[in-house]
C-alpha cells in the first residue's frame, strides 16, 4: 500500500489516533496515511518504542460510519468490529500444507471499540493482486514463467479459500458464526450492491441489457431467497484482488512462490460461497477483459483448481456472480476501459448470467470459464 497526501479530515483523524495511542505500547511517533482501503482511515504507524519481537512498524485502520473515501455514503461501524473478530478467529485457522504458495492473514494486535481503532500487523512492500498484474504483466511476455508464477498464485488463492470455507463448519468456529449471523446490515448491504445495482443496471444499459430483465428478477429473487436459508456459510465477504496482498517484486525464478496476505474482513459475512468465488473469477478476468492481460485467465485457472470442482449447481451459480459482478462493478471501476470496453464487459456479462441460468454447459465449456467446470 502506497502512501499519499492527506486531506484535512486525513489530519484532524491522525491527531485524534496518536491522542488515543500516546498511552499505550503502540504510541506513534508518525502515522503515514495509505492508500489501498475505501472504507476506513488507514495508516503506516512508527511506534516510538519497539514491540518485545522488534516491530518497529505497524498498521493502524480507523474507521467512522462513513465511507472515508466517501464521506457522503454512510455506514455501519459495525464492520470494524466484525474484522477484528475475524482476524482473532481465523489466526488460528490451521495452514495449508499443500499450496504451493503460504497465504495467511496479517497479525491481530488490538482493537479499541469504543473508537473503532485498530493495530495490526504493518505488511511490509506489499502490493494488491491486481496492481501487481497491472505492473508487472501489461507488457506481454512469452516466459513460461509468467503461467508458472500465476498458477501458484491462482492455486494458493483456491485452496485457502476452500480450506478457510470449510474450517468455518466447524463446531469450534460456532462463536464466529454467531457473531456473523447478527451482522444482517453487511449481509443486505452485499445483495444490494450485487443486485439491486444489477436492475438498476437494466435500465441504465436497456440496449444491452433490456432482453434479459426477466431473467435478473429472478435471479434477484434467488439471491433473496438464499438469505434465508438456515445453514448459510461464512464468507470473506469481499474476496477480491484488491484485497489479496503479496511482495512488490517481479517475477523471477527465485520468486515462484510468494507469501500471500487475506486482508480487509469487514463485509465477512454468512451468506452462499459462489459470492466469494465470483467475485475473485470476475476481478481475473477484467484483466483480460480491459486490459488484454492474459495472465488473468492463467489466475482464473489456478483459482478454480485450487478450489476444486463442487458440482454442475455449483459451478453456475458462481458463474451467475461472475456475470453480475462483470456488470455492476466492470462498470463502475473508474479507469479501466474506454466506453466501448465497458458496454463489451456489460455484455459479456449478460451473456454468462444468461447461459448460466438456462444451464448450458457445453457453452462454458468452449469459453474462457470452461475451468469452472473442470473436474479433477
Amino acid at each position: 500500500m502506497a502512501a499519499f497526501n492527506p486531506d484535512s479530515q486525513t489530519l484532524h483523524v491522525v491527531e485524534e489516533i496518536q491522542k488515543e495511542l500516546s498511552k499505550t505500547e503502540f504510541a506513534c511517533s508518525s502515522l503515514v496515511a495509505l492508500t489501498g482501503g475505501l472504507a476506513n482511515f488507514v495508516f503506516k504507524g512508527r511506534l516510538v518504542h519497539s514491540l518485545p519481537d522488534g516491530t518497529r512498524e505497524v498498521a493502524v485502520k480507523h474507521g467512522e460510519d462513513f465511507v472515508a473515501g466517501m464521506p457522503e455514503w454512510k455506514i455501519t461501524t459495525d464492520r470494524c468490529h466484525i474484522e477484528q473478530q475475524c482476524l482473532r478467529a481465523v489466526d488460528a485457522m490451521p495452514s495449508t500444507t499443500s499450496a504451493p504458495c503460504v497465504v495467511r492473514t496479517p497479525k491481530f494486535h488490538v482493537f479499541n471499540e469504543k473508537t473503532n481503532t485498530q493495530v495490526q500487523e504493518l505488511l511490509h512492500n506489499t502490493i494488491s493482486l491486481k496492481d501487481y498484474a497491472l505492473k508487472y504483466f501489461s507488457t506481454p511476455s512469452s516466459d513460461p514463467l509468467r503461467k508458472r508464477l500465476c498458477s501458484n498464485i491462482g492455486e494458493s488463492l483456491g485452496i485457502w479459500l476452500r480450506d478457510f470455507h470449510s474450517w468455518s463448519t466447524q463446531s469450534e468456529q460456532s462463536s464466529l458464526r454467531s457473531t456473523l449471523e447478527s451482522n444482517k446490515s453487511i449481509q443486505n448491504l452485499r445483495h444490494k450492491a450485487n443486485y439491486t445495482n444489477l436492475l438498476a443496471d437494466v435500465d441504465t444499459y436497456s440496449d444491452i441489457l433490456g432482453d434479459a430483465k426477466d431473467i435478473f428478477v429472478q435471479l434477484e429473487k434467488l439471491a433473496a431467497e438464499e438469505l434465508k436459508r438456515p445453514n448459510l456459510d461464512v464468507i470473506h465477504g469481499d474476496f477480491w484482488t484488491g484485497n489479496a496482498l503479496l511482495a512488490d517484486e517481479p517475477p523471477a525464478p527465485e520468486a515462484l512462490h510468494p507469501a500471500m496476505f487475506i486482508v480487509d474482513w469487514e463485509m465477512a459475512q454468512l451468506n452462499v460461497r459462489p459470492l466469494d468465488l465470483g467475485q475473485m473469477i470476475a476481478e481475473l478476468y477484467e484483466l483480460f477483459l480491459f486490459k488484454g492481460i492474459q495472465e488473468g485467465k492463467w489466475l482464473m485457472e489456478g483459482f478454480t483448481t485450487g478450489y476444486g470442482y463442487s458440482g454442475d449447481e455449483f459451478a453456475f451459480r458462481v458463474a451467475l456472480q461472475v456475470g453480475g459482478h462483470l456488470i455492476v462493478w466492470g462498470s463502475r471501476a473508474p479507469g479501466w476501459g474506454t466506453t466501448e470496453q465497458v458496454l463489451e464487459v456489460i455484455g459479456k456479462g449478460k451473456e454468462i448470467i444468461a447461459h448460466a441460468w438456462h444451464k448450458d454447459r457445453a457453452w462454458f465449456e468452449a469459453g474462457d470459464l470452461a475451468c469452472l467446470f473442470t473436474k479433477p
